[in-house]
């Protein structure tokens, strides 16, 4: 470690040969600076043990140094491990011995080229006080010529300059230092700190306003003219006195905390401390009494704190000091205390900011003694409401304590219900009056969430929304007294239940039934709910039945140990319909969710597809009578159609008005004549119809007509120039697609007489059949339930085909 401290006795320090063992590197950004930070550019270290190298690095590299050096050039270095920074602001370091040049005796390793690869100047940002004089010591050196100098000025902000030194590379003085502006520099002999070196010291005064200014050397000229070769530099210190104020302005502790660790006043200081440390006069007053409530170090109203002698940059690792005192603690209740510490003024400090240039010091630091005489207690999250609404066995097993999200309060309250002490609870549910009336008779003890006012009526007891008391929020009456503790209450989390919508499914008509979907839902304490659980059934459905494991269900009961293939439900109609009932969660500690949640359950009826058969045309001659089929007529009657098929045929069905045109009966036809068929169809059930194929095998003595529809449209994705002998009609009167015959990409086929796949819903095919898918995935996977005449469109259809009698 470098003796920054040499010679600094000649100007009012009152020291020698002091080793300065304190170094920090880069000062903290939240306090000022009032000293050279990295003085003797020890930090970092260069190359390896013992290499005599160089190295240009960003200034950022440097702790404590800033340059005005531009970015004319990429950095070089020589040193082990260097890698250059490229174009940037350069500083430049030298290990001891490069190119013959050594530090001065007993200066470390490191020094400082002021001319790297241009003239500049390194600095720091100092916080210099109004009307202070500042100390500073440095040491300078030629690098390339014994009888010309290097040259360089030690200023303060841009222009001020309070001292230009000359040295050559041998240590001569070829001119004594020139003071400026206020300084005084004392002569100086040759070579005085060795290896070529010369010790500047001297003294400046700072007459401007407090405030932070760039202090540092500005290169003048060099040896031999050229600005990237000299000035070298080392141990610089520019030093005023140190600044010192409390961390804080208050602070506390119970009086059982007899030597203060948990928030003490503390010093913090910032700068230099000399040789020999220095000592800070501290007073004491307030309203706690000396030598009942407290002890000084001293034993009186005034003591010392001893500063060791270092280079203190504020942080809290280094730059603070603890105020030394102890309390005294005993069994009288006495009421809050405090202690005010007071910053006496010394000659060997500031008492200013430490974190504001020139700012307001804060100088008193109070400490408030709390009487340990105390009332205590815990809200513990109950999840098992093993308190039962008592104040016993509240805690059991992993239960942990809580402030239900930091908004409870413990109220103390006297027989009047006036509050005597209020207070938060902590995090962990820990609550206690340190400041506790004694020996009041019949106080209690109540739990809100507003904070009471001393003196006031108190609150009425509360809990936060979707917390409940597993004990009473209010105390039974006692007596205060020394250290009462376990004033514990039980308060715990509600359940929170999901709503289930289940997937739509076929009513299973009768009296089956259908498990429930799963119930679930959540539990601050317990977790997920679900199979193993407890939930209470808050309402029936108004249109099924509800059983539990077979036997059916009644309102408000809870089902524990909850098993989902038990819960099942029986729709009470046999159609189209929707269960809904109501759920509560209830957890562990039997409390249930004060919102119940729904259980939603849609239902579709039985599917029905009716199909009515029409001969609509004859040779050229379309048919368009509307004739309901009946069964009450004689079987040779034109509207004849046997039960129970005469209910399908009928157009009081919710077909479209009109749309079942058509004879049922034709009469007579002869070789030759051409005959159109249409098989109307119509979902006409409780549900859709899935999975819908249509066929009809073509009539003995007749031929089907392949090319009936060719040059129709539009197609429905068949080949083109394929035969279309179908017609489709979908939610419409008239075809809507012409299908060929081919079995390709559209909805039809049909089968030649004996031909083989044909689907076996069509029976024995002997004269042909055609087959219409009239549903499919890609763009009608089901045939919706009708719901009036001809609504939804998609609810009806018809398939045509044309035959040749033979």
């Amino acid at each position: 470690m470098k003796n920054l401290w040499q010679n600094f006795n000649a100007f009012g320090w009152g020291l020698i040969g002091a080793t300065l063992v304190l170094q920090p590197t880069v000062a903290q950004a939240q306090y000022i600076q009032r000293s050279f930070l990295n003085p003797g550019f020890e930090s970092p270290v260069f190359g390896s043990a013992g290499q005599q190298c160089y190295v240009q690095v960003d200034q950022s590299l440097i702790p404590g140094w800033s340059t005005t050096h531009g970015s004319v050039k990429a950095g070089t270095g020589s040193c082990t491990g260097y890698t250059s920074p490229g174009s940037v602001p350069l500083i430049e370091i030298w290990t001891s011995g490069f190119i013959g040049a050594s530090t001065a005796t007993n200066a470390g390793n490191q020094f400082a080229e002021l001319n790297a690869e241009q003239a500049s100047e390194l600095y720091q940002n100092l916080c210099l006080i109004k009307d202070e004089t500042i100390t500073f010591s440095f040491l300078h050196r030629g690098r390339s010529s014994a009888t010309n100098p290097d040259v360089a000025n030690f200023l303060i902000g841009l222009n001020t300059i309070f001292g230009r030194f000359s040295t050559t590379s041998d240590g001569t003085v070829t001119a004594q230092p020139v003071a400026q502006n206020g300084a005084t520099i004392p002569n100086v002999s040759n070579n005085n700190a060795g290896n070529g070196w010369v010790r500047y010291t001297g003294t400046v005064p700072y007459t401007a306003a407090s405030a932070n200014q760039p202090v540092g050397f500005a290169a003048v000229s060099t040896a031999g003219g050229d600005n990237t070769v000299g000035n070298f530099l080392d141990e610089v210190q520019f030093a005023g006195l140190p600044v010192l104020e409390f961390t804080a302005s208050s602070g506390g502790a119970a009086e059982s905390e007899t030597t203060p660790t948990t928030n003490p006043p503390k010093l913090r200081i910032v700068g230099l401390v000399p040789t020999g440390g220095i000592s800070v006069p501290i007073s004491v007053s307030g309203t706690a009494t000396l030598g009942t409530d407290y002890k000084t170090t001293s034993g009186t109203s005034t003591f010392n704190i001893f500063i060791p002698s270092g280079n203190y940059d504020g942080s809290d690792a280094t730059s603070v000091f603890t105020i030394p005192f102890t309390v005294i603690n005993n069994n009288i209740p006495q009421g809050m205390r405090t202690i005010v510490f007071t910053l006496q003024p010394s000659s060997s400090f500031f008492a200013s900011s430490t974190t504001t240039c020139g700012g307001s010091p804060t100088i008193a630091s109070s400490y408030t003694i709390y009487d340990d005489d105390f009332l205590s207690g815990k809200v513990w999250d109950d999840a098992d409401n093993s308190a039962n609404n008592t104040f016993t066995n509240i805690n059991t097993g992993s239960e942990t304590g809580t402030n239900a999200g930091g908004l409870l309060n413990a109220i103390l309250v006297d027989s009047t219900n006036k509050v005597l002490v209020t207070t938060s609870v902590a995090a962990d549910g820990t609550y206690t009056f340190i400041n506790v009336p004694f020996n009041q008779n019949d106080v209690k003890i109540i739990l809100s969430t507003t904070a009471g006012t001393v003196g006031n009526t108190a609150p009425a007891p509360s809990l936060p929304s979707n917390w409940v008391n597993t004990s009473p929020l209010t105390t039974a009456a006692f007596n205060t007294g020394t250290n009462i503790s376990s004033k514990d209450f039980g308060i715990e989390q509600l359940p929170d239940t999901n709503n289930v919508i289940g997937s739509t499914k076929k009513n299973p008509g009768g009296t089956n039934t259908v498990q429930v979907p799963t119930l679930s839902g959540t539990d601050p304490e317990d977790g997920n709910f679900g199979s193993g659980n407890s939930f209470k059934i808050v309402s029936l459905p108004n249109n099924g039945t509800l059983y539990y494991n077979g036997v059916a269900v009644t309102a408000n009961q809870v089902i524990t140990n909850y098993d989902p293939t038990k819960l099942t439900v029986d729709p009470n109609i046999d159609g189209t319909t929707t269960i809904a009932f109501s759920i509560a969660a209830v957890d562990k500690a039997g409390k249930e969710d004060p919102t119940p949640a729904t259980v939603t359950m849609p239902f579709t009826g039985k599917p029905q597809l009716i199909l009515v058969k029409r001969i609509t045309r004859i040779n050229s001659q379309n048919l368009t009578d509307i004739v309901d089929g009946r069964s009450d007529v004689s079987s040779n009657a034109a509207n004849y159609v046997a039960s129970p098929r005469d209910i399908d045929d009928d157009s009081s069905n919710p077909w479209p008005s009109g749309y079942l045109r058509g004879m049922i009966n034709a009469g007579i036809v002869k070789p030759g004549d051409d005959l159109e068929y249409t098989i109307y169809f119509l979902s006409n059930g409780q549900g859709d119809v899935t999975r819908v194929q249509i066929c009809d095998l073509v009539p003995t003595n007749t031929t089907f007509l392949s090319t009936a529809f060719n040059g129709m449209t539009p197609s429905d994705g068949g080949l083109p120039g394929a035969d279309k002998g179908i017609a489709l009609g979908l939610g419409s009167s008239t075809p809507t697609a012409y299908l060929t015959n081919a079995q390709d990409g559209d909805r039809g086929h049909f089968y030649t007489a004996n031909e083989s796949g044909i689907p076996s819903s069509c029976g024995i095919n002997i004269n042909g059949a055609v087959v219409v898918n009239i549903t499919r995935s890609s763009d009608l996977p089901n045939l919706p339930a009708s719901t009036g005449t001809g609504t939804p469109a998609n609810s009806y259809g018809f398939v045509r085909f044309r035959v040749k009698v033979k």
